[in-house]
């Protein structure tokens, strides 16, 4: 009888042993909802995947895609609400509209990290931080190569066109703002007009064609486009004249894509500012942070560069 208590004891102390292991695992596990805001271009497809492969290593994530619609990205968030998620990360498609729905998660105890584009909320604790790209800098940094182009040119007027994303969206205005910043230290420069492509490139191929029908595009010496997408309808919009890419007109883009480097290097853009889309360290890091008991910036801004014919020997795989 002894044997079989001596034999049955340690039998008991594994599978306690193992359970509790498994109890303590099971709180490390989080339950994340992430609200994407759409699949429109790589780049978002990148930006989607590293934060979805960042947090599902440690964390339970559901994931929902809004399809470029902030209603769906609301009854989404709300979902997350019902199912009391431990906390939201989301994407938001424009500026404003999230003040009701944050409201809400607050009420729920559940904190809020939005990602990429910013929002404009009358209560900053409805979200603990945002985390994403410095888009006023990325203006900066396409308007400081515009100017360095032109610094010995004896051109009197340089005439720009802007491609812009989606209105009422951060990266848009931010965009737009840091570039005419730093062109206006440049008297000869003007943006002549502005075309909205929404960060879509059929929509940005739209919008050059019809510019092109209307205007002459070879008074055109720069064409400053707010994402890669947008480039490429532009670039083939342009395929149709006698305009050659890169050379009678300037063009600087956003985002620095693998296809888009390719142009770079086939001298078809001159300058590709980047924006980060890998998020997802950023946004596991912040998450693991916060619910080890500290306290994170309001903003985080990501690392990013400029690509030019200067560095292409040093330019990353972009993978996206």
């Amino acid at each position: 009888m002894k044997k079989i208590v001596l034999f049955i004891f340690p039998l008991l102390f594994l599978l306690t042993s193992c359970t509790a292991a498994a109890d303590i695992e099971e709180e490390k596990n989080l339950v994340i909802g992430f609200s994407q805001s759409g699949t429109e271009s790589k780049w978002r497809k990148k930006h989607t995947d590293s934060i979805k492969t960042e947090l599902e290593k440690n964390n339970q994530v559901l994931y929902r895609n809004g399809y470029m619609s902030q209603e769906r990205q609301i009854q989404d968030i709300r979902t997350f609400i019902a199912y009391k998620v431990d906390l939201i990360v989301f994407t938001p498609l424009q500026e404003d509209g999230w003040e009701l729905i944050l409201t809400e998660a607050k009420q729920a105890d559940i904190p809020v990290i939005v990602v990429d584009r910013h929002i404009s909320v009358s209560d900053q604790s409805l979200y603990i931080t945002h985390i994403g790209p410095s888009f006023k800098a990325e203006g900066n940094r396409g308007g400081l190569y515009v100017t360095n182009h032109f610094a010995d040119s004896q051109k009197e007027e340089i005439n720009i066109l802007e491609l812009s994303g989606l209105p009422e969206t951060s990266p848009t205005t931010l965009r737009t703002e840091g570039f005419q910043e730093t062109i206006s230290r440049d008297s000869r420069m003007k943006i002549v007009d502005t075309l909205s492509g929404d960060y879509i490139r059929m929509k940005g191929k739209e919008q050059m064609e019809q510019y092109i029908e209307e205007h002459d595009i070879s008074s055109i010496d720069v064409l400053y486009s707010h994402n890669d997408e947008m480039t490429h309808g532009a670039l083939e919009a342009l395929a149709k004249t006698d305009v050659v890419p890169g050379k009678d007109i300037i063009i600087v883009t956003i985002d620095a894509q693998e296809d888009m480097i390719r142009k770079l290097r086939a001298g078809d853009v001159n300058c590709v500012v980047e924006c980060n889309p890998n998020a997802g360290w950023f946004v596991a890091n912040a998450i693991e942070r916060y619910f080890s008991g500290h306290e994170l910036a309001h903003e985080i801004y990501m690392p990013e560069t400029v690509f030019s014919e200067s560095n292409l020997d040093t330019i990353p795989t972009r993978n996206y």
